[in-house]
């Protein structure tokens, strides 16, 4: 990695604050600016937490401060319910892919990670994808939609990705599916590293435990694998649109 990197750290703030969240923040920061700097590496350039805005809006004004900031290179997005390792970012910083994330586990979700693949949809809702529920466990591997809860990102994603970054429609998509859709049609690559896991809070906090939990205790739920290495599923020919639905 030649290039200096300066990197945006920045949150969605729609909801409560958590204590354990905004101290894993602060170091991450900490963390992430040392080991830049004893690296001559780069720095962390800017910090931002938007405040009782709709997600998507607020997704989409944090990229636009990014890109206002013409030396940044990479913006790192979080949002208020997610517990951070303190070398989140360094290591995704080192996978040096377009897009990079951590795998964390969804609130309530009896330990269904939040990871999803693009699927053949009707082409009135292009955005539909379908969450995995096996993946890989000792290296990184490509995903659709990691979902945005601790993510980094380059520059050129969002240069190749035309406004609206990200939106959301009612029972039909959210803004990170929205969004994933349009990063796979720029053909930007999406990772995931599932050595690097997060914690997403509510009151009680859920983590890996309550996935292995789940896989022991739901013989359904492992039904529904993703398969690394499955040889068409990245195939340039793959069609993310049934236009014959």
């Amino acid at each position: 990695m030649a290039e200096r990197v300066n990197i945006v750290f920045a949150s969605t703030g729609y909801g409560p604050l958590w204590r354990p969240a905004v101290e894993s923040w602060l170091r991450v920061v900490a963390y992430t600016e040392r080991h830049l700097k004893e690296g001559l590496i780069g720095k962390i350039s800017g910090l931002g937490i938007t405040d009782r805005t709709y997600t998507h809006s607020a997704q989409n004004t944090i990229v636009k401060n990014f890109l206002d900031l013409s030396d940044s290179t990479h913006l790192f997005m979080t949002e208020m319910d997610m517990i951070l390792p303190d070398d989140v970012i360094i290591k995704l910083l080192a996978l040096d892919k377009d897009v990079a994330s951590a795998l964390y586990f969804l609130r309530h979700g009896d330990g269904q990670p939040c990871l999803y693949k693009k699927t053949l949809v009707h082409k009135n809702n292009e955005f539909l994808h379908s969450p995995v529920s096996l993946f890989p466990t000792g290296e990184p591997f490509r995903i659709d939609c990691p979902g945005v809860g601790c993510v980094l990102f380059k520059r050129k994603v969002f240069e190749r990705v035309e406004f609206p970054w990200f939106d959301l429609a009612e029972a039909k998509y959210g803004s990170d599916m929205y969004f994933f859709t349009k990063v796979k049609k720029a053909g930007l690559e999406v990772w995931v590293d599932p050595r690097t896991v997060c914690c997403q809070i509510d009151y009680v906090v859920w983590n890996l435990d309550d996935y292995y939990e789940r896989l022991k205790k739901d013989p359904e739920f492992g039904k529904n694998g993703f398969i690394i290495g499955t040889p068409d599923f990245y195939d340039p020919k793959y069609k993310t649109i049934d236009e014959t639905a």
